[in-house]
């Protein structure tokens, strides 16, 4: 039966427990050590009764069986395999989202990045039963997320987007705007948006022409601008040491400043809207459900989708078993009263 996990890299966290037994073997062994020191040995049998060795042995098993038990729960096991009907509209949204070095400016805080996918995230609260998609895309366009009515593993993959995401050498919305074409079929019973996220810098991709090719096949794009618009900011880089500077070309820092007539053009074109968020504070999940909800007029199609059944419960409730077992198994064996015959004999 295969089994999958939702976090595998805690799985590292067992290679712990070795050294866990040598710590627990360790300190007894000082212990040990600590009250020969303090007292002979047939005072140290009266003040420090012997454990026995089974106690030892088996308070240590119990111990370090509960926190690998409790490490496997917390990387969430799933098995059992199940189908999952889910209903989905007749929207396909593609997330471009520009990764270029401008977009590591901190006129938007904490950077244009960074808020661009805090802000794709609340999209996904929004788009239940669309299908997304996400583009990254600076001196190339690479599809990060194809169409799926998956928003868990589109998160993830959003979490892990930055400026490697897609190869340097420019920001190309227009080769980002033909890449989502590309990979968005042609359905006539289907809405089809693309939702630009970007600076508005621009290295001669044509991206009127792009939006040109989108308006022919009805696909509308909703442009988001983001930085400042007046002075700019500028470019952060972090050297090999982690000291800040900025980026320079001939001898000059670069200032990035949000370049809005290309993302009015292209969302113009397409017959969608430009946001003009630049440095101030937006939602788009509400943009969405603004320009983007009434869409849905095509006709919704129900998918079935493969599913695993969490099973971490089981190793939750054996490994904090084991916790607790193993503190009420004392170190010492309990002594006994003496019973009355033994007193009145003497």
């Amino acid at each position: 039966m295969p089994m999958h996990w939702d976090s595998p890299r805690l799985l590292l966290l067992l290679w712990l427990l070795p050294f866990m037994g040598l710590l627990l073997w360790h300190a007894r062994r000082k212990r040990r050590q600590a009250a020969e020191r303090f007292a002979d040995h047939p005072m140290l049998v009266h003040l420090q009764p012997t454990a026995e060795r089974w106690r030892g042995v088996l308070r240590t098993v119990l111990l370090l069986a509960g926190v690998g038990l409790l490490v496997v729960a917390v990387a969430r096991p799933r098995w059992g395999l199940y189908f999952q009907e889910v209903r989905s509209r007749g929207v396909d949204v593609f997330v471009l989202l520009d990764v270029s070095r401008s977009m590591t400016a901190e006129d938007v805080r904490p950077s244009r990045l960074e808020r661009a996918k805090s802000d794709i995230r609340d999209l996904l609260a929004r788009v239940r039963g669309d299908r997304v998609g996400l583009i990254a895309f600076a001196g190339a366009a690479v599809v990060t997320v194809p169409l799926t009515t998956d928003h868990g593993f589109f998160e993830m993959v959003l979490d892990d987007i930055d400026t490697d995401s897609a190869p340097r050498g420019g920001s190309l919305i227009g080769d980002a705007i033909r890449k989502a074409l590309a990979s968005m079929p042609v359905e006539p019973d289907r809405d089809q948006v693309l939702v630009l996220i970007t600076d508005g810098e621009d290295h001669d991709s044509f991206p009127e022409e792009a939006a040109q090719a989108a308006a022919d096949r009805g696909v509308k794009i909703f442009a988001l601008g983001l930085g400042d618009v007046e002075q700019g900011k500028r470019i952060p880089i972090r050297d090999e040491r982690g000291s800040l500077q900025f980026l320079q070309h001939e001898g000059q820092e670069v200032w990035s400043k949000l370049d809005e007539r290309v993302l009015k053009s292209v969302a113009l074109t397409t017959g969608g809207a430009y946001i003009p968020a630049r440095t101030s504070a937006y939602d788009l999940g509400q943009i969405y459900e603004d320009h983007l909800a009434e869409l849905a007029q095509g006709s919704a199609v129900t998918e079935r989708r493969r599913r695993y059944r969490e099973r971490f419960q089981w190793f939750l409730a054996f490994g904090l078993g084991c916790l607790l077992l193993e503190m009420t198994i004392p170190r010492y064996p309990r002594k006994r009263a003496p019973s009355p015959r033994t007193e009145l004999s003497r």
